[in-house]
């Protein structure tokens, strides 16, 4: 019996032993765990991936182009398409502005830069006005006359669209694209290169067409004063009467009235025919200039300004005849009479004693002299052809004398000019589409320039010397 209990108890053991077996099935448990964790230590093979940052490290081969060439804006600065000043406004550069340098003119006198600052196109500006320590002489020479149909391009030239009737600002290219509708044009043109290239266009007229009329103007020229006549598009230049200055052409076009210059009769107001030959003194007040007719042809308007600070300037007015007196109509310069039917007289001066520089109205036979009407603040005003509206000279933002338009009362003040030089003296067109005015040209030398009253197609008629200390009084006048 005891063996049998043995043996027994040695089969229970041994069960006992096979049922412990299951203890392997640990290792596939393990295995899953142990294997996951070992790839991610190998997954480091992202250093692979470093293999670009370091190749992007051989890119530095920009390092090897020359440093640009830069200059200094010592001042506002206008920018140009061509190295002219009559050349299309491109936009305006302020002191302290950081320019490239990537050309010249052959007597260095103009720099081409990238325009607008920080891009590939090109521009021109004047170079006195840049500061550089750089060897211009270094700089490419680009010719003024090439400069309109090539340059070296660097980017692709855009496509110019102006329409007629609207301030067109061209988009900065590489040359002078000129457009081939006198209404509205469109020139494409693509370069992939850094060669001169040429783009070719055919040259028509500007949208606006030319303004009609001719102008009668004086010009100082070697201490004598002259009036000219010239037609607005530069042509058919003229003298008409020497020793003169201050035209003003009578509304039927018969009669010249002008300030004497020392000759028939001395100083004064004299009349003339629509040629230039003389026909009777007004009045022989020395100081007396500036006229302007009445509607009518019967009056004349003119200003009286005295060398003596402490006597007030005064507007007169005088009938056209013999043994006519002058009469005061109230204190101020310039005036300008109101077109057909009007009685007013728009003048420079003072309303109290605290607005002056202002644009003052008075009806010329009625008004109160003492008490004129201000219109707005500017000088040199003149009357559109039907009287609604006014032009003056004023200052912009900048304290630049420029060209502005208001109606008749003041209201809708607009700016015409905004070239950074001076300009002044406005009189319109006898279609009211345009406007005639004096400009320096930024120092270069006064001229008699055209734009349309909503400021677009700016062009020179012709040079005109001023007299240093009077261009304010350097009038224009329409004339058929």
């Amino acid at each position: 019996m005891y063996r049998i209990l043995a043996l027994l108890l040695t089969l229970s053991v041994i069960l006992i032993g096979c049922s412990a077996e299951p203890t392997p099935t640990l290792e596939p448990t393990a295995q899953p765990t142990e294997i996951p964790t070992q790839a991610p230590t190998d997954t480091p093979e992202p250093t692979a991936t470093q293999v670009p940052t370091v190749a992007s490290t051989d890119t530095p081969s920009p390092t090897s182009t020359p440093t640009p060439v830069t200059g200094v804006v010592k001042s506002t600065l206008n920018v140009r398409q061509e190295p002219t000043t009559r050349a299309t406004l491109l936009g305006v550069l302020t002191k302290d502005d950081v320019v490239t340098l990537v050309g010249r003119t052959e007597d260095s006198s103009w720099l081409q830069i990238n325009y607008p600052l920080g891009e590939s196109t090109t521009a021109w500006v004047i170079a006195e006005r840049i500061d550089t320590t750089a060897n211009l002489a270094a700089l490419p020479v680009i010719s003024a006359t090439a400069a309109t149909t090539a340059t070296a391009v660097t980017t692709s030239v855009a496509a110019i669209t102006s329409t007629a009737g609207t301030r067109a600002t061209p988009t900065p290219d590489t040359g002078t694209v000129t457009a081939t509708s006198a209404a509205t044009a469109t020139v494409q043109a693509t370069v992939e290169t850094t060669t001169t290239v040429t783009v070719e266009a055919t040259v028509v007229p500007p949208t606006g067409g030319t303004p009609p009329g001719s102008i009668l103007f004086d010009s100082y020229e070697n201490g004598i004063f002259n009036v000219y006549r010239v037609r607005a598009d530069g042509t058919g230049l003229q003298q008409v009467i020497p020793n003169a200055s201050d035209p003003a052409l009578s509304p039927d076009g018969s009669r010249i009235a002008y300030r004497m210059r020392r000759d028939i009769g001395g100083l004064g107001i004299a009349l003339a025919t629509a040629g230039g030959d003389f026909l009777s003194t007004v009045t022989e007040e020395s100081a007396a200039g500036y006229p302007s007719w009445s509607p009518d042809g019967n009056n004349l308007a003119y200003n009286v300004v005295s060398s003596n600070a402490r006597i007030p300037a005064q507007i007169l007015r005088i009938a056209v005849g013999p043994d006519n007196s002058p009469v005061t109509v109230g204190d101020g310069w310039r005036p300008a009479w109101q077109p057909s039917p009007g009685t007013n007289i728009l003048f420079d001066g003072c309303k109290g004693a605290t607005d002056c520089g202002s644009l003052l109205n008075l009806n010329a036979f009625e008004g109160d002299p003492t008490n004129p009407t201000l219109i707005t603040f500017g000088q040199g005003g003149a009357w559109s052809p039907n009287g609604s509206q006014i032009a003056f000279q004023a200052p912009d933002d900048k304290g630049l004398s420029q060209i502005w338009i208001a109606n008749a009362d003041g209201s809708g003040r607009t700016l015409v000019t905004t070239d950074v030089v001076t300009h002044g003296m406005p009189i319109w067109s006898s279609d009211g589409q345009w406007l005639f005015y004096r400009s320096d040209q930024g120092g270069v030398g006064w001229a008699i320039f055209a734009i349309r009253t909503n400021g677009t197609d700016a062009r020179k008629i012709i040079d005109s010397n001023v007299h240093p200390d009077q261009w304010v009084y350097a009038k224009l006048a329409i004339a058929p």
